[in-house]
């Protein structure tokens, strides 16, 4: 008998096409193990219920109107039941309320929609809430999340980490020049202003290292030191190549974890590694087990340590070459939004 070809999964994401945040890393691998993938552009949707111009898209964005809202939920369905995929990715920041989701269900009795949780669990909204029983799957980026999570309703929690986007980071971009004296530095920090941020960088600028920033003005705008923040902040953020360019020239990244993330890896945890840079990175008790000290980043645990150890990396230039090595090596094997995807439909009950 001939064997039949395996059909493969459809995955719908609410996400536009090509979006650089993690729908998008999602999108992008399962498109590349062979997923059938469709999107829909939630915002898009906001926008076309969305009155009184500019003025209304700006208020809604911070205060939901609930009939804007409602409107596009039942664009969501009618996308969804015109799709009909196997299974539906949503991210946190989606509106997608809990009676989109029973409707959802009812239309489509074999969808499987999964929550991609991505932010520390203070973020979570009463929509959000309300619907976690109605998910196949929380996938959350943070391991000791998963039994809050199912407290709170999920009936299946699941730990998937971050990863890394080689499509949207590769290591292998050209640098010119001019480039190299933009981005050259000790020192590099992508990333928006916290306060435990800023403290290191200025300790580590107090310390005599040429620190450079790039992020949005909040750096300048929300920092306590304006005049020194004008200095080192860069003027804009930076992504794609051009943040693999920037953290390639600097002799090595600093990635302070945001204080509410605690003890998880943020995303710039994986995306620095994935640029074959190395990183001083703050304490992250969650990941230090995969990825020891040497293993693509160095942890400090103090302001002290900050700044004896980014002393220690300046001074040892093949340490750091076999340090980013060594983190490029083991994120690509093992940590890439493709393993995420895989993981995620596995849980699922869908394979590629």
């Amino acid at each position: 008998m001939t064997p039949v070809a395996k059909t493969p999964p459809r995955v719908m994401l609410v996400a536009p096409r090509g979006e650089p945040g993690l729908l998008g890393s999602y999108g992008r691998a399962l498109e590349r193990l062979g997923a059938d993938v469709c999107y829909w552009d939630e915002q898009a949707a906001i926008g076309r219920s969305v009155r009184l111009g500019g003025l209304g898209r700006r208020f809604n964005a911070f205060v939901p109107v609930a009939p804007w809202e409602a409107r596009a939920n039942r664009e969501f369905i009618v996308a969804a039941r015109a799709e009909c995929p196997d299974a539906i990715l949503v991210a946190a920041s989606a509106r997608i309320d809990a009676g989109a989701l029973g409707q959802l269900r009812a239309a489509l009795p074999a969808v499987r929609p999964v929550l991609v949780w991505p932010d520390p669990m203070i973020n979570l909204r009463q929509p959000t809430l309300a619907a976690l029983p109605l998910y196949d799957l929380v996938a959350t980026y943070s391991e000791r999340s998963v039994e809050s999570f199912k407290k709170l309703g999920a009936r299946n929690a699941q730990w998937v980490p971050f990863a890394a986007d080689p499509d949207l980071f590769p290591a292998d971009v050209s640098t010119t020049t001019e480039q190299e004296r933009r981005y050259a530095c000790d020192v590099i920090f992508v990333g928006n202003p916290r306060p435990e941020r800023e403290r290191a960088v200025l300790a580590l600028l107090e310390r005599g290292l040429d620190v450079k920033v790039w992020g949005t003005s909040d750096w300048v705008r929300s920092t306590t030191d304006r005049a020194r923040a004008r200095r080192y902040w860069q003027g804009s953020p930076v992504f794609g190549e051009d943040f693999v360019r920037a953290n390639r020239c600097a002799r090595f990244a600093l990635n302070v974890i945001d204080d509410t993330n605690y003890p998880a890896a943020n995303m710039r945890f994986f995306e620095t590694m994935a640029c074959r840079a190395p990183a001083l990175v703050s304490s992250c008790p969650e990941m230090e087990g995969e990825f020891p000290e040497g293993t693509g980043v160095a942890y400090f645990h103090s302001e002290a340590e900050l700044l004896s150890k980014a002393v220690a990396l300046l001074d040892d230039v093949e340490g750091r070459q076999r340090m980013a090595e060594k983190g490029y090596e083991r994120v690509l094997a093992r940590h890439t939004y493709q393993h995420r995807a895989r993981q995620v439909l596995a849980e699922i009950g869908l394979e590629l």
